[in-house]
C-alpha cells in the first residue's frame, strides 16, 4: 500500500474498535479513536487532513446523527468523508445524511473497510503541514 490515509473511528462498542483500529493501523494509517460523538468532534481537531470518518449512529452521550450535525456547520466540513456503520436501518437511507459517502450494515467484513480506507488515501491524500509558517494540515 502506498497512500495512507487518516481514519477518525467514531465507534462505542470497544472490541469492534478495537479490532478496526489494529487491522487499519497494520495497513499504515494513522488512526484516532472516540467512544462517542462527541468525543470524535474533539477527535477531529487532531487528525491530519483530509481525514475519513467512520462513524457508528448508536452511541450514548452523542450519537452518530448530532455528530454529522455538528460536522456540517464546521468551516472545514470538506475535509471529512463519512463511512455510516449502522445494524439498525437500511443503509441507502444513511446516505442522505449530510458529509455520508457510503453506509454500511453491521456486521460487515473488515477487508471490506481496508478497502474503502485504502481507496479514500489514493484519491485523498493527505496534506502535509507547511513547515515554514507552523500551519496545521
Amino acid at each position: 500500500m502506498s497512500a495512507r490515509a487518516s481514519v477518525l473511528i467514531t465507534e462505542d462498542d470497544y472490541n469492534f474498535r478495537d479490532t478496526l483500529e489494529d487491522v487499519l493501523t497494520e495497513d499504515g494509517h494513522t488512526v484516532v479513536c472516540a467512544r462517542n460523538g462527541a468525543e470524535g468532534l474533539v477527535a477531529l481537531n487532531r487528525l491530519p487532513r483530509p481525514a475519513l470518518i467512520l462513524l457508528d449512529l448508536h452511541m450514548p452521550v452523542m450519537d452518530g446523527v448530532t455528530f454529522l450535525n455538528h460536522l456540517r456547520q464546521r468551516p472545514d466540513q470538506a475535509d471529512f468523508e463519512v463511512i455510516v456503520m449502522s445494524a439498525l436501518v437500511d443503509p441507502e437511507w444513511f446516505r442522505k445524511l449530510p458529509g455520508v459517502v457510503r453506509a454500511m450494515r453491521k456486521p460487515f467484513d473488515i477487508e471490506e473497510i481496508q478497502s474503502l480506507v485504502s481507496e479514500f488515501a489514493e484519491r485523498r491524500p493527505v496534506r502535509r503541514p507547511d513547515r515554514r509558517n507552523g500551519t496545521r494540515p
